[in-house]
């Protein structure tokens, strides 16, 4: 076992979560970009890509030896926000 107490613990799991928001501010930017470069919302749920995205998630997962279930989910929650994001951000 790498931590002996908790505060220790919590305090790595807060400096994660802490780059997690650092790449999720990435993420949103890119996705503003793409709001911008689309010429219409139709263009904006392109259910091709959603299924490449997955897919490659669930092998990622697997390679990594978490649950690819629980990460599919994870990332249809994040796509999903995503295209809610870039809908109210179109044309910015």
């Amino acid at each position: 076992m790498k931590y002996d107490n908790m505060a220790d613990l919590r305090h790595e799991l807060n400096k994660i979560d802490t780059s997690l928001l650092s790449l999720f501010k990435d993420r949103f930017n890119l996705i503003h970009e793409a709001s911008i470069i689309k010429k219409n919302t139709n263009e904006i749920r392109d259910y091709d890509r959603i299924e490449e995205v997955i897919s490659g998630i669930r092998a990622q997962s697997e390679e990594l030896g978490l649950d690819p279930n629980s990460m599919e989910y994870l990332w249809r929650f994040l796509i999903e926000l995503s295209i809610r994001y870039e809908i109210d951000h179109f044309n910015d």
